[in-house]
């Protein structure tokens, strides 16, 4: 009996990506006409034909995937969530969201509700369960796990080198003259916050610049954070000449309370983010930040997701993608 091509059949055959057979099979999206071509004449050549009602039918499948998240009221992850549901929906998948509010117990009852519910999967974006609960999980339904990596090759990843993108921003701030940065840490709790952390340290302790406690606080990634830490910082001695926040959220609040204050950004303070979320670009100053390849995060994730699902996984299993420095007006160089 021969074997039913798949998509992944055609992306081979025409030399392109999974989400491009994607978007010419459902006609979204932009492609060119010689890629649009060549997926078409793969298509025919093997005689492609998706079968979403079949899949459906199969195995006990359920045709939607569960995707579990900290606080969806952040942007970052709004955005996340919005590349992996488009990505879905092209391949036939509908998404049921869980919002953990950044509890371990929420976080728990929505595993178990999907694994009830007969989820196809789970997309379990920065997770705070400990790497043995996750890994369980992942022997009792497919898993990927997003923003956050563990030491086991057998289960899927997504995630960036946090600790590369904090030193690139606090190096960058060096490069700048300052020598007095602070630093605004996320929760302890959370991995991406203690390797933020780590390449805050690391790129002082590069630079020969010491560590001075007082231009350390440790938050919770929201936005009254910001204000309460912006006080905080500027009512120490030394005062700082910029500032590293772990996410653009506290970022955003720092620079509002130091208007209230009558700190001037760029010129009094230089303020760095970290995620460059939609808003970024929008606020005044535009904010200088880590770009966290969120869309990208959330389509990778579901596509690995549907790859496991089908029995077409590579090798690689573990994606590290980039993260970039955007520079914008939020900082200057001090003489």
């Amino acid at each position: 009996m021969q074997t039913r091509a798949t998509i992944r059949d055609v992306a081979k055959k025409a030399n392109v990506s999974l989400m491009t057979v994607s978007r010419v099979v459902n006609k979204k999206g932009n492609t060119s006409k010689a890629t649009t071509s060549k997926v078409l004449k793969a298509i025919k050549e093997l005689n492609y034909r998706p079968n979403i009602t079949a899949r459906s039918l199969a195995a006990k499948k359920s045709d939607f995937i569960a995707i579990i998240v900290p606080d969806i009221s952040n942007p970052f992850f709004s955005e996340m969530v919005k590349g992996a549901e488009d990505f879905a929906r092209e391949n036939g998948y509908n998404i049921f969201l869980g919002d953990t509010e950044g509890k371990v117990e929420l976080e728990k009852e929505y595993i178990d509700a999907a694994i009830n519910r007969m989820a196809d999967g789970i997309i379990l974006v920065a997770p705070r369960l400990e790497d043995n609960l996750i890994c369980k999980i992942n022997d009792n339904i497919p898993l990927v796990i997003v923003d956050r990596s563990i030491n086991k090759n057998d289960v899927l990843q997504v995630y960036i080198d946090n600790l590369k993108g904090a030193m690139s921003a606090v190096e960058y701030l060096i490069n700048l003259n300052h020598k007095h940065i602070a630093f605004l840490s996320g929760p302890k709790d959370v991995l991406d916050s203690l390797q933020r952390e780590k390449g805050y340290i690391m790129a002082l302790k590069k630079h020969n610049i010491p560590i001075n406690p007082k231009l350390m606080l440790t938050s919770d990634f929201k936005f009254e954070s910001g204000r309460y830490a912006f006080e905080k910082f500027f009512s120490n001695y030394p005062k700082p000449t910029a500032i590293f926040a772990s996410n653009d959220i506290m970022a955003f609040g720092l620079i509002q309370r130091a208007h209230e204050m009558n700190v001037k950004v760029p010129k009094d303070v230089s303020i760095v983010g970290f995620d460059d979320i939609s808003l970024s670009s929008l606020v005044n100053p535009p904010l200088t930040t880590v770009r966290h390849p969120m869309l990208k995060m959330g389509i990778k994730a579901v596509e690995l997701l549907i790859n496991k699902l089908d029995n077409q996984l590579d090798t690689k299993i573990n994606f590290n993608l980039e993260n970039t420095l955007i520079v914008r007006k939020s900082t200057r160089k001090i003489k």
